[in-house]
């Protein structure tokens, strides 16, 4: 379930800005370049209130000369190891996806307020981290429980017309502080009918991830959903340690630095999750 959140939220090129600006931070002058530790590693790692641990993952880094199709080189012979009021829960290698890692046990309930110290070991260095599962967002309703589909030609349900491509659901939440939130919305139905949009444009993905962002309400258009039937919103708060790295790497190019990071030892980040829900239905 967390596979594809943490690929929304690792959209950003993380790996390879961390290493640039490390190195670009530590420029005697514009054309001499420090090179870096070659056992330097990355660790992203994010945690979920009230969700199996699987969104931990172990890579090094791409040089400096790297082109933008490569991938930094996973590592799955790490020990991984969460730790909560002295109590540790050693994470396993994902079996089938080099460099990730999960939690096997049921043992492991990730709840608000839980303070977690992360070690992760790689070739005997040592990175360690701390984050707090911060609590849920506040105030979430939607403007509506249903949403017409559109239609094409023919009889069926939906509606046509182009307002009806323009049809959605507003979220609403409150955000005084202006903190990071994001949206996923999942199809809850065990067999769901694909949506005539769905076959035009060739989404079949039943799950949308939007960007983080600082407002206090996100509307969520027909076009970004794929399938009719039930669905669920959940509304993510982020936590302090995501949202400085994603605003960190949304710096001026002309002045870069290195992104914000609350690993000790490696580079990357260890960020908690809380969510609340609410559900409507696409017809």
């Amino acid at each position: 379930m967390q596979d594809c959140i943490m690929r929304r939220l690792t959209a950003l090129p993380l790996l390879t800005l961390s290493l640039l600006s490390m190195t670009l931070a530590a420029c005697e002058s514009d054309l001499e370049f420090i090179a870096p530790d070659p056992e330097i590693f990355v660790v992203q790692a994010f945690i979920f209130a009230d969700e199996p641990v699987t969104s931990v993952t172990i890579t090094g880094v791409l040089p400096i000369d790297a082109d933008s199709t490569e991938v930094a080189p996973a590592i799955s012979d790490g020990a991984i190891t969460l730790i909560r009021n002295g109590v540790r829960f050693e994470l396993v290698a994902t079996s089938g996806e080099p460099g990730h890692y999960n939690y096997p046990g049921n043992d492991l309930l990730i709840g608000v307020g839980d303070v977690f110290q992360l070690e992760a070991v790689v070739d005997g260095k040592m990175a360690t981290a701390e984050t707090v599962v911060p609590l849920p967002p506040v105030g979430l309703a939607l403007s509506e429980d249903s949403v017409v589909a559109p239609t094409f030609g023919g009889g069926g349900r939906g509606r046509g017309g182009g307002a009806a491509l323009q049809a959605g659901i507003t979220a609403k939440w409150n955000n005084t502080n202006r903190q990071l939130h994001f949206v996923v919305i999942d199809n809850l139905e065990l067999n769901p009918e694909i949506l005539p949009t769905t076959e035009i444009f060739s989404r079949f993905a039943a799950r949308f991830v939007s960007q983080p962002t600082a407002a206090d309400s996100s509307v969520v258009r027909i076009l970004t959903l794929t399938h009719y039937g039930q669905h669920r919103l959940k509304l993510y708060r982020v936590n302090d340690e995501y949202a400085d790295l994603y605003e960190g790497l949304e710096q001026d190019s002309r002045d870069l630095n290195e992104p914000p990071s609350n690993i000790h030892g490696a580079l990357g980040v260890f960020s908690a999750f809380s969510a609340d829900s609410a559900f409507f239905r696409v017809r």
